[in-house]
């Protein structure tokens, strides 16, 4: 007797396969390696110390150097900008002065615009020295006034924080979707799991990492949000779609809302829109709120903060959708047996 062997796969399938295959990972690397590949400031709001006029004279030395790079705004003495810089309306500030240039910058907002600006200040300084006559002769002074932790100058860990943030809020969806039964009990895991990871994710990233220099409740309850956010609209995509919603919903956080969330460097430099654009999904906000809360006591953060809340909604409605959907096939299945146990 012959064994029964299955049938060779067809060569079409075989070739769509591996074509399929290289397409998604070709999507892949674009979304993670674009952004960083087109990295530029667009827009970036910083202040100068004086006249509406100097503001303006900068702003036209800014735009001759890098078009649309940058937003200058004026404050009246040094007090208003450490304030516009501690309260995240400016990235950073300029005092200007034949004797000296003074950089006020804030490396947790972000490093990458703080060594931008520091390089702005040189070279005005070396402009200033140069049209003095005196070459080097005009020092440049750097105050740092939100820094990072001792223990994490670059802001590494606060970085990598945004893959583990992503991920969590997706396989907690993912975990409940598909292996909790019962809508009450999915609800319950969906209630109860972000607060347990927003809570472990702030304990690593305040006392093993030590990325952070915020307070844990605060950290840990912007942590949960973010979770919650992420989880519920893809929760709720599993819930009305099946598993093909699990995949919809891992791909708009993965593959367009991680790579746009600009945790490695700052929303204003990726690639105009976009960067503004990865603020209103759920990586880019959450990454907000989380540097917000951990290092400028809740300032810059509203937006978040609505942005993470209507991804919530929407996630609650849908599932909503999902569960109401589920409840009225599951009546028309029992009406069709009765139907047929009657007949």
């Amino acid at each position: 007797m012959e064994a029964n062997t299955p049938e060779p796969t067809p060569v079409g399938r075989v070739i769509g396969l591996s074509a399929g295959v290289a397409l998604i990972v070709g999507l892949i690397t674009l979304a993670f390696a674009w952004p960083s590949a087109d990295m530029g400031p667009h827009e970036v709001p910083i202040a100068v110390i004086g006249p509406d006029t100097a503001a303006e004279q900068v702003q036209t030395q800014l735009d001759e150097a890098q078009p649309d790079g940058f937003d200058v705004t004026a404050a009246a003495d040094a007090d208003q900008a450490r304030a516009l810089v501690e309260e995240r309306e400016v990235y950073a500030a300029l005092a200007v002065a034949p004797e000296g240039v003074t950089a006020y910058t804030a490396s947790a907002a972000s490093p990458a615009v703080a060594r931008l600006v520091t390089g702005i200040a040189e070279q005005v300084a070396a402009q200033l020295g140069q049209a003095a006559g005196q070459p080097g002769s005009v020092q440049v002074t750097v105050e740092d006034l939100v820094a990072l932790p001792a223990d994490d100058p670059n802001g590494a860990g606060l970085a990598a924080s945004a893959l583990p943030l992503a991920m969590g809020g997706i396989l907690v969806a993912a975990l409940i979707g598909l292996t909790v039964r019962g809508t009450g009990r999915q609800v319950a895991a969906a209630v109860l799991a972000p607060p347990a990871v927003g809570a472990g994710v702030a304990a690593v990233l305040l006392y093993v990492l030590e990325s952070l220099d915020g307070d844990f409740l605060p950290v840990a309850g912007a942590l949960t949000l973010a979770t919650a956010a992420t989880a519920w609209p893809i929760l709720g995509l599993v819930k009305l779609l099946g598993r093909s919603g699990l995949g919809v919903g891992a791909a708009i956080v993965m593959l367009v809302g991680n790579p746009l969330s600009g945790m490695t460097s700052a929303p204003e430099l990726l690639p105009a829109p976009w960067g503004g654009f990865g603020q209103y999904l759920t990586p880019g906000a959450g990454g907000t709120l989380l540097r917000s809360t951990a290092y400028f006591d809740g300032h810059g953060a509203s937006t978040a903060v609505w942005v993470l809340g209507a991804w919530l909604a929407a996630g609650a409605v849908l599932f909503i959708a999902g569960a109401l959907r589920a409840k009225v096939r599951g009546v028309g299945v029992e009406e069709r047996e009765k139907a047929e146990v009657a007949a």
